[in-house]
Formats: C-alpha cells, sequence, structure tokens
C-alpha cells in the first residue's frame, strides 16, 4: 500500500463518517419552546398585561399538590366568579407532555387535577383565564412527584 491508497482510504473515512452524522441528526428529535415564534410574539402584551392585573389581585393563584390531585385555588375576589381560560402544565424537557386544562364557565375558585394526567417531573404552571371583564396570567413553576 502506497501514500495514494491511504489517502483514498482517509478521505472515504471522512465521507463516511460526515454521512453518518448528517444522518443521526436527521433523525434526532429537536425540542422548540414554541413552533409559531412570531404569532406568539404578537399576543404577549396581553401576557404582560394579564400579569399586571393578576398583580392586583389579593393573592395570587395557589398551586397544592394533596395526594393524587393537583388543587388550584384562584384568591377570594375570584370565588363565586365564573371563569374561562385554560392551564398549561409546560414541560421543558419534552413538549410531548405537556398538559392544558380548560377553564369553563362552571370553574368557580378551585380547580382539581389529576396527577394520572402528568408524568413526574418540573413543570411550568402557565395560567391564563378571563373573569369579570378582565385578562389574567400567572406562572408558576413547580414538581410533580
Amino acid at each position: 500500500m502506497n501514500w495514494g491508497h491511504g489517502i483514498i482510504v482517509v478521505f472515504v473515512l471522512f465521507a463516511a463518517g460526515i454521512l453518518t452524522l448528517v444522518t443521526k441528526s436527521m433523525h434526532a428529535h429537536v425540542e422548540m419552546v414554541n413552533n409559531d415564534y412570531y404569532a406568539e410574539e404578537l399576543k404577549y402584551q396581553q401576557v404582560i398585561d394579564g400579569r399586571k392585573e393578576a398583580a392586583l389581585l389579593s393573592a395570587p393563584v395557589k398551586i397544592d399538590q394533596a395526594g393524587d390531585h393537583i388543587e388550584v385555588t384562584f384568591p377570594p375576589e375570584m370565588q363565586g366568579t365564573p371563569l374561562s381560560g385554560k392551564i398549561l402544565f409546560y414541560k421543558a424537557a419534552d413538549s410531548r407532555q405537556d398538559v392544558t386544562v380548560p377553564l369553563r364557565a362552571g370553574v368557580e375558585g378551585t380547580v382539581s387535577i389529576s396527577k394520572q394526567k402528568l408524568t413526574k417531573g418540573y413543570y411550568q404552571v402557565q395560567m391564563e383565564w378571563d373573569a369579570n371583564g378582565k385578562h389574567y396570567f400567572q406562572e408558576e413553576n413547580i414538581s410533580v412527584n
């Protein structure tokens, strides 16, 4: 074997390595925070306004883990008020494990969510709701165990 054959062998091994890396990267699952950044950016002013309204409440929304349920309790001024909106359990590690719980007009004060819907781990709970003609938004980090 001479130096010409050595160059060819090195080149073939290099090309095979590059093809292997390209093939693996094409099949890798890549997590994104949001698939539609532009639309979310346009709606972000609603989040800012919702945070300001939530800060004016007498108490923040309280999240408790009791047994096999997660209890979301709204402040006293929301008791008896019909709420509409959603609670998003956002798992940064894997968006396929995100869970959205809708708030319907009949929800008044407390929402109970079964832990069976969630996997163990860290979640960012994003609560967005409307009540009394105002829009509210609050975030909280929890660890589901």
